[in-house]
């Protein structure tokens, strides 16, 4: 046999062997099959896509996809591949358009994809392009000729400088994120092209020095600065902000900035929105943010705060929303929000040491957190000059009673109140004495089931029955973690599902029996009342803004420790059991070790009844035996 005969042989084989597992895939046609097709029905014609799929191996499909297709013909083809129980190892596009989404997330239209190619296409369609999280040393050249992009995301990578080729022709790009790197040099002019450059976000780990911060002053159109989590910023940087007095939103969250002084903002007069969370500030020295005359949100909550000066927030005449919660404040000057009575309308002082609500003087307060604060009680008096409240988040407190008139001043505003994780063990009426309220949770806490608290619970009836009538989308929120502590009897029921004859007068006295046992049961779901059924909101009415919760820090962060968990809510224990348990082998194991020394004894006496010195030498020994025996360090 000839070489060349040898070769058409193997060749032979190979296409044998290809086409003994190759299938058909169900609304992926094969190209070269479809070309040799004579005809083709309509339905096949209507059905048709311009993404076609190979069959490579056993198990691979390649897929193609050709001029004028789009991501859903891709999505149909991989779709199609594992219907067929097969897996997408290689893509190719060309010419596709991709819209305003950018590029697909490749990852999850085929996890096993071992090649991608992607051609004459985004020159001229591409606008956004992200690339997290790949280890990336460097921005790749291929992007230098993309010029319609309008984001450009390198976020969470290994990039340590900026150069210039990487930013040509970039004229239309708008949002650029390159955080989470190790940037420790900008190259000179390297901004220079983003003429439209409105945010930047570059901080989280990447070093904030001269080449940095002369490069970012380049940048004339520049809206939003985000250094959050930078390194190297230990006070705001004053050069900067004279070079980019334009912007309206700056992040300087997770820095190392330890105090404020007078003046050092005044040049931003534009600013809108500044972020100062979890830094290592102490002290705020009077008129700090004093020409900031358009500033609309503060956040500096996450410090060390302790005390406010009386001039702090002068300036400040536009502010609508102040997030000073998670400091050490004890107390507040009632002068201090003087300069904000007319605009502010949301004040957090979540998680401070404040034992009594200050009186601010802020009668247009809307929205008011106090939650993890040290109050015990909360009464008219404290909110009587808050009468335009909606939200009011009073939650994770010490509070132990809730009087019938606490509300009086938010009687026709209030709509949504926070008493979850509190020690309450009753309450008044509060849904008849709120008639606007909407949202209400009152769950985690220690409640009396009994005559008093029926009250709140024929007052929740009522309002169901109404919402039949009228809807206005009334809830109790958490009304599964609502539950009885006492009495024994009804602990762990809720409290909105326990039949009304049981709800009599609680003598503490009587209800002294441990807990019944008691074993685990479904809880009954009505569809009848809404407001039986827990609710949860994730996300659904919510804005990246100042006041969100910054869940990868978990200094700042600490939501996740559910600490009411298991306080009001306790099962019985096994520790009458144990301690008896560990008694009683501690006994049998003592009068074990008495038995056996005295057989000892009687044995080593009787055996060597003629030597003297050694009968004391062993008696010592089984002393010390016994001592070691009983101590409880040993014992456990």
């Amino acid at each position: 046999m000839t070489m060349s005969s040898f070769l058409l042989l193997i060749l032979f084989l190979a296409n044998l062997s290809i086409s003994s597992f190759a299938q058909k895939i169900e609304n992926c046609p094969d190209l070269d099959v479809l070309e040799n097709q004579a005809e083709m029905t309509e339905e096949e014609l209507n059905k048709l896509i311009l993404c076609f799929c190979k069959q490579t191996s056993k198990e691979k499909v390649t897929i193609s996809c050709l001029y004028g297709s789009n991501i859903d013909h891709l999505m149909k083809a991989t779709d199609a591949v594992k219907n067929a129980s097969l897996i997408t190892s290689q893509i190719s596009i060309q010419h596709m358009e991709f819209g305003e989404t950018g590029l697909p997330e490749f990852s999850k239209l085929a996890p096993s994809l071992e090649s991608l190619e992607i051609r004459e296409c985004l020159e001229q369609t591409l606008r956004n392009l992200t690339i997290h999280s790949c280890n990336v040393l460097e921005i790749p050249k291929s992007i230098n000729s993309l010029e319609n992009l309008e984001t450009l995301t390198f976020s969470s990578n290994k990039l340590e400088s900026l150069k210039v080729e990487q930013f040509k022709n970039k004229k239309q790009l708008g949002y650029l994120d390159v955080s989470g790197n190790f940037i420790t040099k900008i190259e000179n002019d390297a901004f220079a092209p983003l003429t439209s450059l409105e945010t930047l976000v570059i901080g989280e780990h990447n070093f904030i020095n001269d080449s940095v911060v002369t490069e970012i002053g380049k940048l004339k159109a520049l809206k939003t600065l985000d250094l959050s989590r930078a390194d190297g910023v230990f006070e705001p940087p004053m050069k900067l902000f004279e070079d980019i007095p334009q912007i309206e939103t700056l992040k300087l969250s997770g820095c190392s900035i330890a105090a404020l002084e007078p003046g050092q903002f005044a040049v931003l007069k534009k600013l809108k929105e500044l972020d100062l969370r979890v830094n290592l500030i102490e002290n705020i020295t009077a008129y700090s943010f004093d020409g900031l005359e358009n500033l609309k949100r503060l956040s500096i909550a996450g410090n060390f705060i302790s005390k406010l000066e009386p001039d702090v927030f002068f300036g400040l005449s536009s502010l609508e929303e102040l997030d000073i919660g998670w400091n050490e404040i004890k107390d507040i000057d009632p002068e201090v929000f003087k300069p904000l009575i007319e605009k502010l309308t949301t004040l957090s002082l979540r998680n401070n040491p404040l034992t009594v609500l200050p009186s601010t003087g802020l009668t247009n307060i809307e929205k008011l957190s106090l939650s993890e604060c040290r109050f015990t009680d909360i009464n008219s008096i404290n909110l009587s000059n808050y009468s335009k409240l909606n939200e009011l988040d009073i939650s994770k407190c010490n509070i132990t009673k809730i009087e019938e008139d606490s509300f009086s001043a938010q009687k026709s505003t209030l709509k949504k109140l926070q008493l979850q994780k509190n020690k309450l063990k009753s309450l008044p009426n509060l849904v008849k004495n709120l008639p606007s309220i909407e949202l209400l949770d009152v769950s985690s806490n220690p409640f009396i089931c009994d005559a008093e608290i029926a009250h709140f619970v024929f007052g929740v009836e009522d309002r169901v029955k109404q919402e039949e009538e009228n809807p206005t989308n009334f809830k109790i929120l958490n009304a599964n973690e609502t539950l009885c502590d006492r009495p024994y009897t009804l602990r762990n029921e809720q409290v909105l599902q326990v039949e009304t004859e049981k709800l009599q007068p609680y003598d503490e006295k009587s209800d002294t029996t441990t807990q019944p046992p008691t074993t685990t049961t479904q809880l009954i779901e009505t569809t009848s009342t809404e407001f039986k059924i827990p609710d949860i909101f994730v996300g659904s009415k919510t804005n990246d803004t100042l006041f969100k919760e910054e869940p990868r820090r978990d200094v700042y962060d600490l939501s996740k420790a559910d600490d009411a968990k298991g306080v009001f809510n306790q099962k019985g224990t096994y520790a009458v059991e144990i301690t008896i348990g560990a008694i009683a082998i501690v006994s049998i194991i003592v009068v074990v070790a008495i038995i056996l020394f005295m057989k000892n004894k009687n044995g080593k006496i009787s055996a060597d009844s003629s030597s003297t010195k050694k009968s004391p030498e062993k008696l010592e020994d089984g002393m010390v035996e016994i001592e070691l025996d009983s101590n409880p360090s040993n014992r456990r």
